[in-house]
């Protein structure tokens, strides 16, 4: 039996959305709730048979309505998060969970009381590529992993209700928190604003992990090429993951500083200690599917066997710490700043 879905915001990120659980056989799009007739018009020509509505308090009316998705601007995520949990309904809210860390912690703990999922769009943490990439971490098959870095640029689509860091860093962040199963402890960061006062295009920000492991991310929304690119350093060997490519997602490189004594002459005693080492690119093949539907899947099978998902609140929880962090940095010209916990 499928669980009645209502998603709430049908705008360029909630028609995908509302594609995906209406694809899913474990979940049914009762309807979509959007203050706009014109979206709600394009969601019923889109799905036929749905219901729409102009508010979320409406979907929360329809008893056919068991779980909530939520695809509307930030600045509205706690406050139906909210609404939805204290109606008894289960949660699927677009990242970030929250603008605030004390916002997600409420949210955390209502639906701890409740009892009800709260899950968090981390679409990445869905990802084939991603979770294979996470997979040979965590066999040891990079060796001891030293630093990482990623790079998520293009040329638009430029906001104005939040600034690039928090439109994409959620992704990058989560996917380091997922890779390395290991807390922030201190970040520094810059962020540049050139379009519009106030509202950064570009951060760029270096994040400590309490293992000690370093980590870089770059962010801009006026990048001339579009890259989403994150490189991980292991002292066994490398992976470059390119989520743009089409067929060619993954790299695992194996190279590296070697330190060997049978590596023929040496100049001096430097050199005869640690010499580069370069060896085979493997592209692994990996059985792809969209990272979207197997989110949507994913919380369906959350909201059934209630059991928290991947990007659970907790999860979506430390994501926001780290970007509030972030922001509190960049704000005092990249004084370091540690994390609360």
């Amino acid at each position: 039996m499928s669980i009645g879905v209502a998603v709430i915001g049908y705008g360029y990120w909630g028609v995908n959305l509302a594609r995906n659980v209406a694809a899913v056989p474990a979940t049914d799009v009762i309807g979509v709730a959007d203050p706009s007739a014109d979206r709600r018009e394009l969601a019923a020509a889109n799905l036929p048979g749905i219901d729409t509505w102009d508010t979320l308090e409406d979907a929360l009316d329809d008893p056919r309505v068991e779980a909530v998705v939520l695809a509307t601007p930030a600045s509205t995520h706690t406050s139906m998060a909210l609404a939805s949990l204290e109606a008894g309904r289960d949660v699927l809210v677009e990242k970030p969970l929250a603008e605030t860390s004390a916002d997600a912690e409420k949210l955390l703990d209502v639906a701890l009381d409740r009892g009800r999922i709260l899950m968090v769009g981390h679409t990445f943490l869905y990802s084939p590529t991603v979770l294979a990439l996470g997979d040979m971490i965590d066999a040891g098959e990079l060796g001891a992993i030293q630093y990482l870095y990623s790079q998520r640029l293009s040329l638009g689509r430029i906001r104005r209700d939040c600034n690039a860091l928090w439109n994409f860093a959620p992704h990058d962040i989560s996917i380091m928190l997922h890779l390395l199963g290991d807390t922030v402890t201190e970040v520094t960061a810059k962020g540049f604003s050139f379009i519009e006062p106030g509202i950064d295009d570009v951060c760029f920000a270096s994040l400590t992990f309490d293992s000690g492991i370093g980590a870089n991310l770059h962010v801009s929304w006026i990048d001339p090429r579009k890259t989403r690119l994150m490189t991980v350093v292991g002292d066994e060997k490398m992976a470059i993951y390119n989520d743009v490519s089409v067929d060619q997602p993954l790299w695992v490189v194996d190279s590296g500083v070697a330190k060997d004594q049978d590596l023929g002459e040496y100049e001096s005693m430097g050199d005869f200690q640690w010499r580069t080492r370069s060896g085979d690119i493997v592209i692994p093949r990996i059985e792809m599917s969209e990272p979207l539907r197997n989110e949507i899947t994913a919380f369906a099978e959350a909201c059934e066997t209630r059991i928290p998902p991947r990007t659970d609140a907790q999860h979506g929880l430390e994501v926001v710490r780290v970007l509030e962090a972030i922001d509190r940095s960049a704000n005092a010209a990249g004084r370091p700043v540690e994390l609360d916990r």
